[in-house]
């Protein structure tokens, strides 16, 4: 069978092309929020960076709590969509909301072949079949690109105590997409600080294993738990959305709550449903368990 081979120049070439990605999947920190008030944004720290945290204030007679906001991977905390929408929806029910910046997707795969093997010419230093998908990332890697995230999120979120200090009541954990999946699992392992009550949002991960696990993580959670899933999530979190409603409790909307929106996300015509749910279970639970 033909296999490919690399000549020292096309690996020299690689090599240089793998380095130029890590610079273009670095963070950059040149964010313009000139279109906020002042007191809106906030700076939280990060190995030695400082990332976005825009906390707004609740409006009205009603002061429920603190609403934590974490988009998908690499969106910036005000990244137009759904979450943007209820980051300032929220506070007309009575909540203050402090959204965040979320790790970064991984960038592209390094392919680079190692310093000592460059100069090993037509010795099949990529042994992939010509028939064969390319791997987008070796096991390491996935496992690295998880390390920095899961990181990335327990360093922000130790930090939001003290930002969000002056807003007393309930914490509800809002989070979408991919990073769901990462919070769900740090918050079973007692990584982050455990809110009052999660809202996922058409969770999902990328990686196969993780995304098999997701039902499971939430299912050992023991605080209230609000699942929404749109018809155009993912083909991976609706792979689990029937998982996630049978290992789950059911009929007990104290605990767990999954709602299949008919709408899309996507949409703004979605949106206003979509806040209405998160609203609604909010609610639901302060009643249940009203501030002391």
């Amino acid at each position: 069978m033909y296999q490919r081979t690399l000549s020292p120049l096309k690996l020299l070439l690689t090599l240089i092309f793998s380095l130029s990605v890590a610079f273009v999947v670095a963070p950059s920190m040149a964010q313009d929020f000139s279109y906020l008030p002042e007191t809106e944004v906030n700076y939280l720290q990060v190995d030695d960076q400082q990332y976005p945290a825009l906390l707004r204030s609740w409006q009205g007679k009603k002061k429920l709590g603190l609403a934590i906001i974490v988009p998908q991977l690499g969106q910036g905390a005000d990244a137009a969509g759904f979450t943007a929408y209820i980051r300032r929806e929220l506070n007309r029910a009575g909540w203050a909301t402090l959204a965040i910046t979320p790790p970064l997707k991984p960038g592209m795969p390094n392919y680079a072949t190692q310093a000592k093997d460059v100069s090993i010419a037509g010795e099949q230093q990529l042994s992939e079949q010509s028939t064969q998908a390319m791997p987008v990332f070796s096991d390491e890697q996935i496992s690295l690109n998880l390390e920095q995230q899961q990181s990335f999120l327990i360093s922000s979120m130790a930090q939001l105590d003290s930002l969000g200090k002056q807003y007393q009541g309930k914490r509800i954990l809002i989070s979408s997409g991919d990073s769901a999946a990462i919070i769900t699992e740090l918050l079973k392992d007692n990584q982050l600080p455990m809110p009052d009550m999660l809202a996922v949002i058409n969770p999902y991960s990328d990686i196969p294993s993780r995304n098999q696990a997701l039902p499971k993580n939430l299912a050992e959670l023991t605080i209230p738990i609000l699942d929404i899933q749109s018809r155009d999530g993912t083909a991976a979190s609706l792979a689990t959305q029937q998982m996630r409603l049978e290992l789950l409790p059911q009929n007990q909307p104290y605990k767990y709550h999954q709602y299949r929106m008919s709408l899309d996300l996507l949409h703004k015509e979605g949106w206003s449903n979509g806040i209405k749910l998160i609203e609604g279970f909010a609610l639901r639970i302060n009643k249940a368990y009203p501030n002391g």
